[in-house]
């Protein structure tokens, strides 16, 4: 049965109890975690974490994580009190993954998402990493990205790909967050209950320019519409709200300029949900059905983030990867 909209815009919250915490941390610390460029190693890694998670998740953790990757469960989904890694090095301020750092949140993060789905990461983004580290990049905190420290206005992530080849979803791990900075999640559902019938009406036409953000080492852009309907009728939504164009040259320029301004100041008004990403809390939430954001911030804070996706199979065909490819050149996605 398909969730009410009250459940739909509600975040549900779940918490691991701390006595299955000591057996889950012992097993993931004795992992290596492997690079990108070895599909056969990861592979390794990502089914000894699944045997692990679904080792330790009690039921109602498992059910309600298997409730979430289905069609029509909730959008999105925070999981308190994980394992997290004893000792943690200092955040990476080059936006790497320290060599000294153990594998549990990645092991961790593995194990909740290919369960259900499969991670999925871009050559152009983070060198193909497939657990981002999100904390601040020297040299690069003003910008309006996962490097900065600057406000980051709610948006949906890789709006410039099709999406098919887009993130079906996101996983956020807190592993360090002095400030205790607050990760906005603002629901699909809850912008169409307030939007003006117009106003949906010029958001689901063709006439916006999706420029690829500044995190993709890639210059591309794509025009589309920045909410439409699924094959079930269901409404998805791609935007960066702080970067999303107006179509060049597009008849309806005027009209597509109006829906941006209206948009964003929307957007302003609404009350998003703020998570507090703390040591061990994992937050999901479905890339087409949420959008998410933050405030700006000081201190040390350090996120981990993946992609999942339903299936790897029509990336793999569409830009001719091996079988066991999960690393995609977005260009070759376009």
């Amino acid at each position: 049965m398909q969730p009410s909209l009250l459940q739909r815009m509600s975040l549900q919250r779940l918490r691991l109890p701390d006595a299955a915490k000591p057996a889950w941390l012992r097993e993931a610390s004795a992992l290596v975690y492997p690079g990108p460029n070895d599909p056969a190693a990861w592979r390794a890694f990502v089914d000894a974490s699944v045997r692990f998670a679904k080792r330790h998740l009690p039921a109602e953790v498992a059910d309600a994580l298997a409730g979430f990757y289905a069609p029509d469960g909730p959008d999105a989904l925070l999981i308190e009190n994980l394992p997290v890694d004893p000792i943690l090095p200092a955040p990476p301020s080059d936006g790497k993954r320290p060599a000294s750092k153990a594998a549990v949140s990645e092991s961790v993060i593995a194990g909740l998402i290919e369960q259900h789905a499969a991670i999925v990461t871009y050559s152009n983004e983070k060198a193909g990493a497939p657990i981002h580290e999100i904390t601040p990049v020297e040299g690069l905190e003003h910008q309006v990205s996962s490097t900065g420290r600057v406000p980051f206005a709610c948006h949906t992530d890789a709006a410039f790909l099709a999406p098919r080849f887009s993130p079906r979803g996101l996983l956020l791990f807190g592993l360090l967050n002095e400030p205790n900075a607050h990760t906005a999640v603002l629901p699909l559902d809850r912008i169409l209950e307030a939007a003006t019938p117009a106003l949906v009406r010029s958001l689901e036409q063709p006439i916006f320019r999706h420029p690829s953000p500044s995190s993709f080492e890639v210059a591309a852009a794509v025009v589309g519409p920045i909410v439409w309907r699924d094959s079930r009728g269901i409404a998805r939504i791609a935007v960066q709200t702080h970067a999303v164009q107006p179509a060049v040259g597009e008849a309806h320029g005027e009209e597509a300029r109006g829906a941006i301004a209206q948009l964003r100041a929307l957007l302003d008004t609404l009350e998003t949900e703020r998570v507090v990403l703390r040591p061990g809390d994992a937050l999901l939430f479905k890339n087409d059905r949420v959008l998410h954001g933050r405030d700006a911030f000081t201190g040390e804070r350090w996120l981990q983030r993946a992609y999942f996706t339903d299936s790897l199979a029509p990336f793999r065909e569409h830009a001719g990867a091996p079988e066991d490819a999960f690393v995609f050149d977005a260009a070759r996605l376009l």
